[in-house]
């Protein structure tokens, strides 16, 4: 096999990212837009020791699980990468991927449920962020393509609310009559770098403008444009950020129409959303992942609960209405004192909320409080390993652990059985249908329990 060969393949697998997986010539050829069963004819792009990337020219043989996909850059776009799919198939995959998991990185054999489907397969996220760039005469607003900053426009994404299509059109009106400056990422000049767009479930909108500065050109012509198009929506904000970065909002933001937040129920409780708030893009599912986790931890009146990277305060304000009482740890001090008001604008005075390193205030929280119950929802990269064996030394009965990656999952899972916790069934939620992601819930008990 030589780059740039023309080759026949028999798809086996789907890859983590999506892709399609063949063998030739004793190589795992990775194909882009192929699909299990079915036969395709590929181009060699790239050719390493081990395998090959492969450009999907035709398919041969179709799957009867592949579907039209109804967005128009589907393939270019970076974002989802199963729109082609069908969505039962989606979420088998989703239930063989985290098997997969725990079998192949926990070499543990724990029961995967089947994933609990979404309400929604398309429009279900309430939030996104839209790099901007300058491609000659014309603004790209859209998402980056796979594996790179180049942006592929992108004029109506399915997977969000379509008032966001829109605002998204009032935006490009606004940019090109009042020629705003493009942020270039190379050579940091510029003033629009992102558009985020967020909107709860009352249909109420908060769109942020990231800039590369203090200020925006023409500001009454940009809010007349929603006062009298959109009014849904409530909240402009610029968000200031001047450092040469790759993250998308910087520490400061102005309101300058409507109000600086939002408000999202979740489960019959009031949040405070602003434009660096962290919450789940999915309600529904966000509900249906927690209502999952309370089942599965079974919490009773009389339970201390510790709930570890509690953000917000989401969850913990949750477990406190099933709950005796409830601490939350969070490393993002504003996230705590969202967090804080977040219980009082609900009323619930059981629920206190640290800000610190998780490992640091772990050992001194376990030493004075009886803990019953502990809840952990942390970060793609998972536990520190620290932090696990001091749960597991701590002797607490139960561990609800909620992780929306199934590869450190199943480590985490593999180190706690090493401790003396076994983990019950793992319940996927999809909380991302047309993408390859997948959060998972499971409980860890005692083995001598």
């Amino acid at each position: 096999m030589k780059k740039n060969d023309s080759i026949e393949l028999t798809i086996d697998d789907l890859g983590t990212d999506g892709q399609g997986i063949g063998h030739a010539e004793g190589l795992a050829v990775f194909v882009d837009g192929a699909l299990p069963g079915e036969t395709v004819r590929a181009k060699v792009i790239a050719l390493k020791k081990s395998y090959a990337v492969g450009k999907l020219d035709e398919v041969l043989v179709p799957s009867p699980m592949r579907t039209c996909p109804p967005c128009r850059v589907f393939g270019k776009c970076g974002g989802c990468t199963l729109q082609h799919l069908s969505y039962a198939a989606q979420l088998q995959f989703k239930q063989n991927h985290v098997q997969g998991c725990m079998q192949r990185i926990g070499k543990l054999d724990i029961p995967v449920n089947f994933p609990l489907p979404a309400r929604h397969e398309y429009r279900y996220r309430n939030k996104a962020a839209f790099p901007v760039r300058q491609d000659g005469e014309q603004v790209d607003i859209g998402f980056y393509a796979a594996h790179s900053h180049r942006i592929v426009d992108v004029d109506d994404c399915k997977i969000e609310p379509s008032d966001f299509q829109i605002v998204m059109s009032q935006l490009r009106v606004w940019i090109v009559k009042n020629k705003i400056p493009v942020y270039d990422e190379k050579s940091h000049t510029g003033l629009l770098r992102h558009i985020v767009l967020r909107e709860n479930k009352a249909g109420e909108i908060m769109l942020v403008l990231c800039i590369n500065g203090e200020d925006i050109p023409n500001r009454s012509h940009l809010i007349m444009l929603f006062e009298f198009v959109l009014p849904q929506v409530k909240s402009i904000m610029l968000n200031c950020n001047t450092k040469r970065t790759n993250t998308i909002l910087g520490d400061r933001s102005i309101c300058i129409y409507g109000k600086d937040h939002l408000f999202e129920t979740l489960g019959g409780l009031e949040f405070k959303v602003g434009p660096n708030t962290f919450l789940q893009v999915n309600p529904a599912q966000t509900e249906a992942l927690y209502n999952t986790l309370f089942r599965m931890l079974a919490l009773t009146p009389s339970d201390t609960v510790l709930d570890l990277y509690c953000g917000v305060g989401t969850i913990s304000l949750a477990a406190a209405r099933r709950a005796r009482r409830v601490i939350g740890i969070e490393i993002v001090g504003e996230a705590v004192e969202a967090a804080k008001f977040n219980a009082k604008l609900n009323d619930i005075e059981t629920a206190e909320f640290f800000a610190g390193d998780t490992a640091e205030l772990l050992p001194s929280v376990l030493e004075r409080e009886n803990v019953s119950a502990v809840i952990v929802d942390p970060p793609r990269k998972g536990l520190d390993e620290a932090v696990v064996r001091m749960l597991a030394s701590s002797g607490v009965s139960r561990i609800g652990y909620v992780s929306c990656n199934p590869s450190t999952l199943a480590r985490d899972l593999a180190l706690f059985k090493e401790l003396g916790y076994n983990a019950g069934i793992v319940q996927p939620v999809d909380m991302f249908p047309q993408t390859t992601h997948v959060e998972c819930v499971t409980v860890l008990s005692k083995a001598n329990g």
